[in-house]
C-alpha cells in the first residue's frame, strides 16, 4: 500500500541532464576547460585570484587583494574575450569579484 513507489516521481539522469535545469545551465566540460584556460591565458593574475565558479554566465573570482581586484574590473572586458575565444558559443558576459565568500 504505501510502500509502493510511484513511476511519476521519479526522473531519469538523462532527463534531468537534457534540460537546463542541471548545474544551473553550465555543462560540466565547460567548467573543467575554464579551469584549464584560466590558468594558461592569465597566468600571473590567476596566482592573485582564485576562480571560484559560474553564476549563470558570469565568472566568480576572489581577488586576494584590492589591487587585484582593480585589475579584475578594468581588464574584465580583455578577460571574457579571451575566455570566449576557446568555446564554440561565446558564452561568458562578465567577471564578478567575490568578495565576502
Amino acid at each position: 500500500m504505501f510502500l509502493t513507489r510511484r513511476s511519476s516521481n521519479w526522473t531519469r539522469a538523462a532527463e534531468v541532464c537534457a534540460t537546463r535545469k542541471f548545474l544551473g545551465g553550465i555543462f560540466p566540460e565547460r567548467l573543467a576547460i575554464l579551469e584549464a584556460v584560466w590558468r594558461k591565458e592569465f597566468g600571473r593574475l590567476s596566482q592573485h585570484c582564485v576562480l571560484l565558479g559560474v553564476d549563470g554566465s558570469f565568472i566568480l573570482v576572489k581577488p586576494v587583494s584590492s589591487a587585484a581586484a582593480s585589475e579584475l574590473i578594468l581588464r574584465g572586458p580583455e578577460i571574457v574575450k579571451n575566455l570566449n575565444k576557446y568555446f564554440k558559443q561565446p558564452w561568458i558576459k562578465a567577471v564578478k569579484t567575490a568578495t565576502k565568500i
